[in-house]
């Protein structure tokens, strides 16, 4: 049967069966799972809208990855990433802005034998 989605009101085509239980309310399952969230006590448009930009941007990698360094996989103890290069690590947050530098020599211990 033909029904109009109750998300984003596009037709579509609807088994009868899963009508009488409930179900084809929604054209497709991502209409279904927004449909849900938006019926959820503490939505917020706002906050979703907010989630997806910082959610985008944490996953963006910056046109030069050569600009603070190389990044391999490591993250800081306050969850920023960081980008090594041959005397600088350098913590970029999730907007892709520095957070602060370590020199690398500041990891070495000073009566190791890479400090002489």
């Amino acid at each position: 049967m033909k029904r109009e989605c109750n998300h984003c009101g596009k037709n579509y085509e609807a088994d009868p069966r899963n009508i009488k239980r409930g179900w084809g309310l929604t054209c497709s399952k991502s209409c279904a799972a927004s449909l849900r969230e938006k019926s959820k006590p503490g939505y917020d448009p706002k906050r979703v809208k907010k989630n997806k930009v910082r959610r985008s941007l944490w996953n963006f990698k910056p046109a030069s990855e050569n600009e603070y360094g190389v990044f391999r996989g490591r993250y800081s103890s306050e969850g920023y990433k960081l980008y090594e290069d041959a005397e600088v690590d350098t913590a970029v947050d999730e907007y892709g802005n520095p957070v602060y530098s370590i020199h690398n020599w500041e990891h070495e211990h000073p009566f190791s034998s890479d400090a002489f």
